[in-house]
């Protein structure tokens, strides 16, 4: 009996457009992807049977992908194809004592430009994670990851509503890394925390029905682990006999529920498709004021009268308020680009000192290797005399100068150059790193820890 309503609360999710049913694997697992791909994704799950045993392709029209992802592209088949192919190139990845799933999230892409459509195949990996699913899943309502900009805010809501029933939940930071694909992108931690996790509070505290707090566990110093807790929106809260009652838009819940005694769900959704808020807001507490003051028959007639009425929308009020949300809105971005400066000088700084570095150890090895700064020039010389020559080794012998003051071609006159930088040191250094590629190896990793607390991985350091 439990099972058969299960099935058919299942079956009656899967025809609703707004709501998706998710396995937590999926939700769980490894993966790289922007928010417009996100939303795509999404989209692509909105418009599948679930309750079907199979799936063979799933078609979705510019215009709607357009209205889903919210841009607004002058070339908006192009972008859309772009970010697409891209899509279909993400891996995603899931492993536990059960199963590991390696695959693509779509299989292939078919664009028919006279029809204006995409059709879409969801690899026959991933259909048992997106069809017929009976356990160790998560429903939710996409609409309220619709107005959301970060993709960290996205995945961090499907946690949200993943873990609701039990109010909090736990996760290493590393482990977290890896789930969103930037384990190499954010070593330090309070990078991390700034543009991603408090990005992702912030913007589900303004656009969602769930948000959070957390709180760092530390080994040390050492911030290990975060343990969320899991928040109710209060603007987003909805009660589930209401006609809109999975609107994410605060706006039009707020009104409902200050005019249901009046007037219907679907007149307060009409209002929102005619009237700016501002105004609605306004002709609504005019309207009930004057009810309150008994002068009023017919409350639901007088207030699509007064919501109708511009002359109480208040321009300069408004205005003073886009005004606060702009400096606010711009005292939020100078901060988030004075800690990106921060963090870029640190890089730079740490790149400099590997290259002092590295010239040290060149400046030993020529040193101590006799004539290897002549056998270095006479190879750069030849490279010259060839018909094609390779751009690097054109460069480096234009950017050679001689020294009066030393003898020519003398080891001197060589670190003269050296010293000064440009394309002939850079020619020295990669001849060295080939011919000496273990000194130079060991030097990095000795160096790497250093670079890594700043954010520099491996590849950054030339």
């Amino acid at each position: 009996m439990e099972a058969s309503k299960r099935e058919k609360a299942l079956e009656a999710i899967s025809k609703d457009p707004n709501r998706i049913i998710k396995t937590n694997p999926i939700i769980n697992a490894r993966f790289d992807i922007t928010t417009v791909q996100m939303k795509v994704f999404l989209k692509i799950i909105a418009s599948i049977d679930q309750s079907k045993d199979d799936i063979s392709e799933v078609q979705i029209s510019v215009a709607e992908l357009q209205k889903f992802v919210g841009r607004t592209s002058k070339n908006i088949h192009k972008y859309l194809q772009e970010e697409l192919v891209k899509l279909k190139q993400r891996n995603i990845f899931y492993e536990d004592e059960h199963i590991r799933l390696d695959t693509n999230l779509l299989s292939s892409i078919i664009y028919y430009k006279k029809q204006g459509f995409f059709s879409f195949e969801i690899p026959k990996a991933l259909k048992p994670f997106l069809l017929q699913i009976k356990e160790n899943f998560t429903v939710f309502d996409i609409r309220n990851m619709l107005f959301l900009e970060s993709i960290y805010a996205m995945r961090l809501y499907e946690y949200c509503k993943e873990f609701e029933r039990f109010k909090q939940f736990e996760i290493d930071v590393e482990e977290i890394k890896e789930r969103f694909g930037i384990a190499d992108r954010y070593k330090n931690y309070f990078d991390f925390k700034l543009k991603v996790i408090n990005q992702a509070r912030s913007e589900l505290m303004k656009n969602s029905e769930l948000y959070f707090d957390f709180e760092e566990i530390k080994e040390g110093k050492k911030v290990v682990r975060l343990r969320f807790t899991i928040i109710k929106n209060n603007k987003f809260f909805t009660k589930e006999n209401t006609e809109l009652s999975k609107e994410v838009d605060g706006k039009v819940l707020e009104i409902i529920d200050l005019v249901r005694m009046y007037v219907s769900d679907s007149t307060v959704k009409t209002w929102f498709e005619k009237y700016p808020y501002e105004q609605i807001k306004k002709g609504v507490e005019y309207s009930l004021n004057q009810a309150k003051n008994g002068g009023i028959k017919d409350v639901g007639a007088y207030l699509q009268k007064m919501v109708a009425t511009p002359d109480l929308f208040d321009p300069l009020e408004i205005t003073k308020q886009e005004q606060k949300k702009k400096r606010e809105q711009e005292k939020e971005t100078q901060a988030l680009k004075e800690q990106e400066l921060i963090s870029e000088n640190a890089k730079n700084k740490i790149k400099a000192e590997y290259y002092e570095v590295k010239k040290e150890l060149s400046v030993r090895i020529l040193t101590k290797e006799s004539g290897l700064s002549t056998k270095i020039l006479v190879q750069l010389r030849q490279e010259n005399e060839q018909e094609y020559k390779p751009f690097l080794s054109e460069m480096a012998l234009k950017n050679y100068k001689s020294n009066a003051k030393f003898e020519p071609d003398s080891l001197e006159e060589f670190f003269y150059n050296v010293d000064e930088g440009g394309s002939f040191a850079s020619y020295v250094f990669d001849y060295l790193q080939k011919e000496y590629a273990q000194a130079y190896q060991k030097l990095k990793q000795e160096f790497l820890p250093k670079a890594n607390r700043v954010g520099v991985t491996g590849d950054e350091l030339v």
